[in-house]
């Protein structure tokens, strides 16, 4: 909107610890629509513990306002009714291990999203895989996952590049850190 200067602002910020084998990071993103009438909200809670012969994972991330959650898949893929927007009230959580082994590590999650608005469309993902370490920079990796809707969610089980096009999926490749 011409002359409104809080238009699409965006303002984030995060915080560390780190003891040891505990790490912790909160971190909080506030982004203004185009007209600076409303804002999107998002922040998360992060925890990994390393155990020394596995690594455990904890998130807990609160969702609110307008496009604080958008959809990765607007297709509708599974052909149901779906809400006509996404989620503007959400909190997800996210259970992890890592366990070593040889040249690799096997990895398992559990996601949790709960719709806090009237859809309660909620949906559930578990995952599991291996990497297999070519490098310190380099490995390989092979992942499933399964994600189980409620009320009509249309969550599809995607990767950080494709948002997917169904409830389950395998994901293989190939990850350079540089």
């Amino acid at each position: 909107m011409a002359g409104n200067n809080s238009g699409n602002r965006q303002l984030g910020g995060a915080l560390g610890y780190v003891n040891g084998p505990l790490v912790l990071r909160l971190a909080h993103h506030r982004r203004n629509n185009d007209t600076g009438t409303a804002s999107a909200r998002n922040t998360v809670l992060v925890a990994v513990y390393d155990f020394g012969m596995a690594k455990a994972h904890f998130a807990y991330g609160v969702d609110k306002g307008p496009n604080s959650a958008p959809r990765r898949n607007s297709g509708n893929p599974f052909g149901y009714a779906v809400a006509p927007t996404p989620s503007t009230d959400s909190n997800v959580l996210l259970l992890g291990l890592t366990v070593p082994q040889g040249a690799g590590a096997w990895l398992a999650s559990y996601i949790r999203k709960n719709d806090r608005t009237r859809f309660n469309q909620d949906a559930e993902q578990l995952a599991a895989g291996y990497r297999y370490f070519l490098s310190r920079r380099t490995d390989l990796y092979g992942v499933y996952g399964y994600i189980r809707n409620h009320n009509g969610a249309g969550y599809t089980v995607g990767s950080s590049i494709e948002g997917g096009s169904g409830n389950r999926a395998v994901n293989l490749g190939v990850r350079h850190t540089f």
